[in-house]
């Protein structure tokens, strides 16, 4: 069954980089070099072309994906290149190194041994500080699934053509679905996963739900199965508050402690690196932007709201003349902490830490979405 999954502008490059330099200073150029394990129809590959000067190469098991990827990349030359083997044929060596190494929607749909074998790649193509992308469900839901998987495969004709294979799994979910309800006050959590299952496209379902493993790799498995390769966990690209965290088995537990009492889907970012560090917003060829826009409070006070996201934050001082700078448009961090001295300066106002305060707001603005480092390559 063909599947279509959309590029995600959340991971994109300077977005992706941009976390990973709250961890580590590393200078890139424009000229970055990204790999694709398991490509598929090559829309990530096509769009990541476009937004770098360097290689972009992709992998894939289907030949129908890896026709359509090719096809994609018809416009920009020697520099893209898919191909169609097995995780298993790869050699690293031939694939060479890379800046950014993307697996997508791979990984938790693949057995052990495949999972290994991926992973061993990641670890072997990445360049010193090189960034990689893993996305996979985790917590509560996501083994709920993996056991879920387990008896839909049962229930459908694998001979069968897969949108068939797809109307006999629903019908599967939705027998389930009615023993459930009869004692629906002990069954919220289960019920919550059937009917996100209920909504998936049929591609996506087949792909999640039908397909050869069904697994919930955890980030702290992730950190040490890569670790062996000098490989560490950052952070997810929607941040968890693990910043603080000095060391990448640490922030990996955390997170997968908060992903306990639920779980989901994660894109998750690691470097190899030590990344034994705290995140720091000083990162190198890092621009914050913020989304919060200046209003009055009830009492005529100064606050910040992001409508999107239903955030209001009323600031001090510092954040104050930090978001206004903001407004104006992106700036680094030397750019930004001078510009806020020099304002705090000509106020005659003098604020205990002012520099530790600017760090830390930065920060939280990071983490619930309303301010973002975004990375600009070196000039």
């Amino acid at each position: 069954m063909p599947y279509e999954a959309a590029p995600l502008p959340a991971i994109d490059p300077e977005r992706t980089f941009g976390l990973a330099a709250l961890y580590t200073t590393t200078p890139r150029t424009a000229d970055f070099d990204v790999l694709d394990l398991g490509c598929g129809t090559g829309s990530l590959m096509e769009r990541i072309a476009t937004l770098t000067r360097g290689r972009v190469v992709g992998t894939d098991l289907s030949q129908f994906a890896c026709t359509r990827a090719t096809g994609r990349g018809a416009s920009f030359g020697s520099r893209y290149r898919v191909m169609c083997a097995d995780f298993m044929d790869l050699d690293p060596t031939e694939l060479g190194q890379f800046d950014l190494i993307y697996n997508i929607g791979v990984l938790y749909v693949t057995p052990p041994e495949v999972q290994k074998r991926i992973l061993g790649l990641i670890a072997a193509c990445l360049k010193p500080n090189g960034v990689a992308v893993i996305s996979y469900y985790f917590g509560a839901h996501a083994l709920q699934m993996a056991g879920l998987h387990e008896r839909l495969c049962l229930s459908v004709d694998a001979a069968a053509p897969p949108a068939v294979q797809v109307q006999q799994a629903k019908a599967c979910l939705r027998d389930i679905a009615k023993s459930l309800a009869r004692r629906e006050a002990d069954n919220k959590s289960m019920l919550s996963v059937l009917q996100q299952a209920f909504m998936r496209e049929d591609s996506v379902f087949f792909h999640e739900f039908l397909s050869q493993k069904s697994t919930a790799p955890s980030t702290s498995s992730l950190e040490i199965a890569l670790g062996a390769g000098g490989v560490h966990f950052l952070d997810w690209m929607t941040p968890v508050p693990v910043g603080n965290l000095a060391l990448p088995h640490e922030r990996a537990a955390m997170a997968d402690a908060i992903d306990l009492g639920g779980g989901g889907y994660h894109y998750s970012v690691f470097s190899k690196s030590s990344a034994s560090t705290a995140a720091s917003p000083r990162g190198a060829n890092v621009r914050w932007h913020s989304r919060l826009v200046r209003g009055a409070g009830p009492n005529g006070q100064a606050v910040f709201r992001d409508e999107n996201r239903g955030l209001t934050v009323t600031p001090n001082l510092v954040t104050e003349i930090a978001l206004d700078i903001l407004a104006e448009g992106p700036r680094d961090w030397n750019t930004l902490h001078a510009a806020v001295e020099k304002k705090l300066a000509a106020q005659n106002k003098v604020v205990k830490n002012a520099t530790s305060v600017l760090e830390q707001e930065l920060l939280t603005f990071w983490r619930y979405g309303a301010g973002s480092p975004i990375w600009s390559p070196q000039k």
